[in-house]
């Protein structure tokens, strides 16, 4: 039986991708999450993608009860220029759910990328979109 080497024969970790892959997705979640909460209203903005790694975590921010209380909820997607099916079904439960309770859910900052995606789908006559936060509060 031949002794394992010790810690400096080891040779350095490979940072790059894994044969086959292109690197481009993240490895795990990169979802940062900022929410301002006013007397009627709060503002969930998101920083980085929205996918299958991270739609679980968006969902799990916005059915907080701090958030699922208020009359209006609105997810600022300016930083946001990626998303899969996972955010579109994510968006659909927050709009049924917010809708079963009486409460608004609005969509601001929706960048070329991501509008594109949901008029594909459709989804723009479904969900209420809105050039900046700053419009949806406006309306009341």
């Amino acid at each position: 039986m031949t002794p394992s080497p010790g810690p400096e024969a080891r040779e350095p970790a490979d940072s790059s991708p894994p044969p086959g892959s292109s690197g481009l997705l993240p490895a795990g979640p990169t979802l940062t999450l900022a929410s301002h909460r006013g007397p009627r209203h709060a503002v969930v903005a998101v920083d980085g993608p929205i996918d299958y790694h991270t739609a679980p975590q968006l969902l799990g921010h916005l059915t907080t009860t701090e958030i699922q209380d208020v009359p209006l909820l609105v997810l600022d997607l300016t930083h946001v220029e990626f998303c899969d099916s996972s955010a579109l079904g994510a968006f659909v439960d927050i709009h049924r759910r917010r809708s079963d309770a009486g409460h608004r859910f609005a969509l601001a900052g929706v960048r070329p990328e991501v509008g594109r995606i949901l008029e594909l789908t459709r989804l723009t006559s479904v969900l209420s979109l809105h050039a900046t936060v700053e419009d949806v509060l406006a309306e009341g």
